[in-house]
């Protein structure tokens, strides 16, 4: 079994919460769980489990530099399994998704 998870805070493991955050999308604001928005957003490019991680991870951070994510909305995550698990399907490249 290989899993995606929130990373609580140390001693914090009960107090680990998922959060929503308006993110805006072709001029509106709309409410999306933080993970699953950057999830959804990457899950194409990805080819493993590790790589998936890498990706969101990357994106939040371009977010929260230019000032689309609040530093308390950072999603913080952690691979439960081998890292090394390959996603089902082939990876589209970012270029080739944006053309599409």
């Amino acid at each position: 079994m290989v899993a995606l998870v929130m990373k609580p805070e140390p001693g914090a493991q009960l107090a680990c919460r998922a959060r929503n955050y308006p993110f805006a999308h072709q001029g509106r604001h709309h409410e999306r769980g933080v993970i699953s928005y950057y999830a959804a957003q990457t899950l194409a490019q990805a080819t493993t489990l590790a790589s998936w991680l890498q990706l969101i991870e990357a994106r939040a951070r371009t977010d929260l530099r230019q000032g689309r994510l609040p530093w308390l909305y950072q999603p913080s995550l952690q691979i439960l399994g081998s890292a090394a698990t390959r996603l089902p399907g082939d990876p589209v490249s970012a270029e080739t998704e944006q053309h599409q």
